[in-house]
C-alpha cells in the first residue's frame, strides 16, 4: 500500500469497514435462509449462509490486513495476504467448532446455526 498516500490508505481502511454486513442485513439473510429451509430447499439455505459466512470472514480480513499494512513501513508480501489472513480468523473458530455446533463454516448443519460472526 505504500504507493498510495497515508489519507488514501485510511480511507480504503475505513471504506472496508463500512462493507461491513448491517444488522438489519443479517436478519434479512436470516429469514430467507429460515424460509428456504421451510421451503425444502436446505442446500440452497446451506449455501446462502456460507456465502454470507465466507464474506463476513473476507471483510474482516481485509480490515486487519489493511489496518495492518497501514501501520507497516516494511511488507512481508508472504505474510501480509488476504488468505493469511483469513484463515487466522478462521483458526480460532474452527478450533471451537463442537461446541458452537459447527454453527458457520461448511458442511452446515441447518438444525444448529448461528447467524453472526464476531472474531475479536
Amino acid at each position: 500500500m505504500s504507493s498510495y498516500s497515508p489519507g488514501e490508505e485510511l480511507a480504503l481502511v475505513e471504506y472496508l469497514k463500512g462493507m461491513v454486513l448491517t444488522e438489519s442485513s443479517q436478519r434479512e439473510l436470516k429469514s430467507l435462509v429460515v424460509t428456504l429451509i421451510m421451503l425444502g430447499l436446505e442446500e440452497m439455505a446451506c449455501k446462502l449462509q456460507s456465502a454470507a459466512d465466507a464474506y463476513q470472514i473476507s471483510q474482516q480480513a481485509a480490515v486487519r490486513l489493511a489496518e495492518d499494512t497501514v501501520t507497516n513501513d516494511v511488507l512481508d508480501e508472504n505474510a501480509h495476504t488476504l488468505e493469511n489472513y483469513m484463515k487466522r480468523l478462521k483458526a480460532p473458530y474452527v478450533e471451537a467448532l463442537p461446541r458452537l455446533s459447527k454453527a458457520l463454516f461448511p458442511p452446515l448443519q441447518v438444525r444448529h446455526w448461528k447467524w453472526k460472526l464476531q472474531i475479536y
